[in-house]
C-alpha cells in the first residue's frame, strides 16, 4: 500500500495545492509512481496537473483523480493500492468531506503562512485532525528571508501543542513560476534553493511516517 498524504488547510492562500504539487513531483523525479486527488472544489490541484500535460504531452510520472464526497474514501484507497504515494488536496472547510478524507490518510500536512491570522485559521484544522486521530503537522509556508514572523508563529502554534515540521518552503517567485508551468522546482532549472526546500520537506515527511 502506497502512502496518503493529506493536505489540509481551511485558510485560503495558504499554499495547500503548492505543497501538494511541490512534493508529488519531487517524488515522481525520484520515479515513484505518484497519484494526486483533488477533492476541493476550486480544482486548483485538476489545473494545475492539466497545465502539466499540456505542456509535457503527459502526467510526467503523476497520474490525477478527480474524486466526490460519495466516493472519495474508496478512490484514496484504489489509489493507495496502486502508486506510491497518494497526495489529496482536502476541502477547505471542515466537513464530512474533510472527515472522510483523514481517515483515510496516513498523515496531515497544514500549510500555515507567519502570519497569526493563519495561525488562527489552523485551529480548526488541528482540532479535527486531533479528533480523528491522524498524524498531522503544521508546515511553515511563504516565509520571508529576513523577519522573525516565522519564529513567532511557529512559537504560538508549538504553544498549543501543535506539532511542527522543521523545514520551510520560503517566499520564492520559483513556486509561483513552477505552479504556473505545471511542473515542480526540482524539475526546473536555477530553483536550486527551491528545490533543496522541498527535498527537506519530503525526508521530514518521510521521518513522520516512520515514527506516526
Amino acid at each position: 500500500m502506497g502512502h496518503v498524504i493529506l493536505l489540509a488547510q481551511q485558510k485560503g492562500g495558504a499554499g495547500k495545492t503548492t505543497l501538494l504539487t511541490q512534493l508529488a513531483a519531487e517524488r515522481a523525479a525520484a520515479g515513484a509512481g505518484v497519484t494526486i486527488l483533488d477533492l476541493d472544489p476550486q480544482r486548483s490541484t485538476t489545473g494545475w496537473f492539466r497545465e502539466r500535460v499540456s505542456r509535457r504531452g503527459d502526467g510526467g510520472g503523476i497520474e490525477l483523480l478527480e474524486s466526490a464526497e460519495w466516493r472519495a474514501r474508496s478512490d484514496i484507497e484504489k489509489a493507495a493500492k496502486t502508486s506510491d504515494w497518494v497526495f489529496v488536496d482536502a476541502p477547505g472547510s471542515a466537513d464530512t468531506l474533510g472527515r472522510i478524507a483523514m481517515r483515510a490518510a496516513d498523515l496531515a500536512l497544514i500549510p500555515c503562512q507567519p502570519s497569526m491570522a493563519d495561525v488562527w485559521a489552523s485551529a480548526a484544522t488541528l482540532e479535527m485532525a486531533r479528533k480523528e486521530k491522524l498524524a498531522h503537522a503544521v508546515v511553515l509556508n511563504r516565509v520571508p528571508p529576513r523577519g522573525r514572523a516565522a519564529d513567532e508563529a511557529a512559537a504560538r502554534l508549538a504553544k498549543s501543542g501543535a506539532p511542527m515540521v522543521d523545514a520551510r518552503l520560503g517566499q520564492r517567485s520559483a513556486y509561483v513560476e513552477a505552479f504556473m508551468r505545471g511542473a515542480g522546482v526540482s524539475e526546473m532549472r536555477r530553483a536550486a534553493k527551491a528545490a533543496d526546500e522541498v527535498a527537506a520537506l519530503m525526508k521530514a515527511v518521510e521521518a513522520l511516517l516512520r515514527n506516526g
